[in-house]
């Protein structure tokens, strides 16, 4: 490491020491007052029980920052528990709400389950002599400077899966390159998602020898289908007939509701059987949701409390984990988040579903998955209320169009398909 990059290498380490400290007492207030800020911080501080270990080997630790990066690499952890026998495998997550679904997702195919310490001395240092790893493995984007650091002096080899540089982080990385780049560098590899993120890591001062193969693991993730009597109970509990007709609005943001009802209503004119399933991004959005004037038209139930024999024209998904299946009982699709600046939310669930894509503009957070999708002819971009409610109609009213799109969405995510087992196999090979 050169003199310039070891200077504000501990510079950093200096002010997060000083300066977050600080400024988690001076916003205690306010972290307290909601629970998804209030339960990781004093974990996140090292002030948590780490999983105790029966075996007298290493863990293999992988952390994923948030809910998204914990559903992408289920398949990861499914096939490393196969593969490593007797080896623990522990996970860290950063936030609430990736704990929840760690807790129903993960928790059975590891030894135990904890929060990522915050990038200070002592919490990370704690968490290193408490989990002892053989290797960590990071999913996709959450690398911090000052805990590199610590790993590489302790001898611990990190792997970073799955990597992604967002728009965001690329200008970061790109201004603090004296900084960001030793700590990329301190991964023994770097598994980027696609070739176009892979040139990204090589622009901010990634070695080429530190690259490993290209791959995205939602695309694994994404084919695990559901079982029929799985789908079966799930379509009776919704109360479905043969004949209806299921729009999905998967992980919406506000201000994208009310456009999506009004696209529905565009729908229903001409299909009166047609029905809307709501999924907001925060299940805790389901109430304000439900209360959006647009909706006093229609008859409207929440999820959680859905029986099989309730009438419903619009359904708010108020629970987490279920919104996979459901795409399974659509016949079109709009994923959240496009529609306003949010960068876009996942589509591959509802490809590998065989539902055709309705996508807003703004794709940003996944631009090689939205960009292959449209070429394929799996997903169409919107721009409005009216237009998606127009293609919804067209998808729906033309059959053999919508069997063609059907079945581009499931050849689109089974072509990228088996990254998984490749990056397990260098795993296995660097334990030894």
């Amino acid at each position: 490491m050169r003199f310039v990059e070891q200077l504000v290498l501990w510079l950093y380490i200096g002010a997060m020491n000083v300066l977050m400290p600080l400024g988690i007492l001076l916003s205690l207030p306010y972290l307290l007052l909601k629970e998804k800020r209030r339960k990781p911080l004093l974990p996140r501080l090292g002030l948590q029980v780490f999983p105790t270990l029966a075996t007298g080997l290493s863990p293999v630790w992988i952390h994923a920052l948030s809910l998204g990066e914990t559903l992408s690499c289920v398949t990861l952890v499914e096939t490393l528990r196969q593969q490593l026998g007797s080896r623990p495998i522990v996970f860290s997550v950063s936030t609430l709400s990736a704990m929840h679904i760690a807790q129903e997702r993960i928790r059975p195919w590891v030894d135990g389950l904890f929060y990522f310490p915050l990038d200070l001395w002592w919490p990370v240092r704690r968490a290193l002599r408490q989990i002892s790893p053989a290797l960590i493995v990071f999913i996709e984007t959450d690398v911090w400077p000052g805990f590199q650091r610590q790993v590489f002096r302790a001898g611990i080899p990190a792997l970073l899966v799955n990597g992604r540089l967002s728009p965001d982080t690329y200008k970061a990385c790109s201004r603090f390159r004296s900084l960001f780049a030793p700590a990329l560098n301190g991964f023994a590899r770097i598994y980027p998602q696609s070739e176009s993120e892979a040139k990204r890591y090589l622009d901010v001062g990634v070695r080429p020898d530190r690259m490993g193969v290209c791959g995205n693991l939602k695309f694994d993730v994404a084919r695990r289908e559901p079982g029929v009597g799985e789908l079966a109970a799930l379509r009776q509990r919704l109360g479905l007939s043969e004949r209806d007709v299921v729009l999905l609005a998967g992980s919406t943001h506000p201000g994208e509701e009310e456009m999506v009802i009004r696209a529905f209503e565009i729908v229903r004119e001409q299909i009166p059987n047609a029905k809307l399933i709501l999924v907001p991004r925060h299940p805790a959005r389901a109430i304000g949701v439900s209360q959006l004037s647009e909706l006093t038209r229609h008859r409207v139930h929440h999820f959680s409390q859905l029986v099989p024999a309730a009438d419903w024209d619009v359904l708010i998904v108020d629970v987490m984990g279920v919104l996979s299946k459901l795409y399974h009982v659509a016949s079109v699709s709009f994923v959240g988040g496009s529609l306003v600046s949010k960068g876009g939310q996942n589509p591959l669930e509802s490809a590998a579903a065989g539902c055709p894509v309705m996508m807003g503009p703004d794709m940003r957070d996944f631009p090689d998955i939205a960009a292959g999708m449209l070429e394929a002819g799996a997903a169409q971009t919107i721009a409005s209320a009216s237009e998606l409610g127009q293609q919804w109609l067209g998808c729906l009213r033309d059959v053999q169009s919508l069997d063609r799109k059907r079945k581009a969405c499931r050849a689109f995510v089974q072509k990228y398909c088996g990254v998984t087992d490749a990056i397990v196999r260098e795993i296995i090979s660097m334990l030894g």
